[in-house]
């Protein structure tokens, strides 16, 4: 009797955590790649993490990202690290993906 409902106990949370498993790959794989890049993280990250370790990396993706993810909805992703123009200066000015930093590059200069 005992043994029977450790059983169904333990069959009952498997089934659960299989169910859990599954819905969080489904809903990872269903939010744009945009969002996730203006989450500043992967999809394809995230769909690997959730995947082989299971039930596990489903909660791992509950708990860390998930909000993140979903509050980017809508949200446009910050432009790759580059050489952008500075606005009145004519210079141009480095973009590190997350802040403007000081290095500046004002070109050759052409002699009159």
């Amino acid at each position: 009797m005992v043994l029977s409902v450790f059983f169904f106990g333990f069959f009952a949370v498997s089934m659960l955590g299989l169910v859990f498993w599954v819905i969080k790959i489904v809903e990872i794989t269903t939010i744009p790649d945009p969002q996730f890049k203006a989450a500043r993280t992967e999809k394809l990250t995230w769909i690997l993490i959730v995947v082989l370790t299971g039930w596990i990396g489903a909660l791992i993706w509950q708990l860390a990202k998930r909000n993140d993810v979903l509050a980017m909805a809508g949200a446009v992703p910050l432009p790759p690290p580059g050489w952008y123009p500075e606005e009145g200066t004519g210079a141009m000015r480095w973009w590190d993906a997350t802040r403007w930093t000081e290095h500046r590059h004002t070109g050759p200069t052409n002699p009159v």
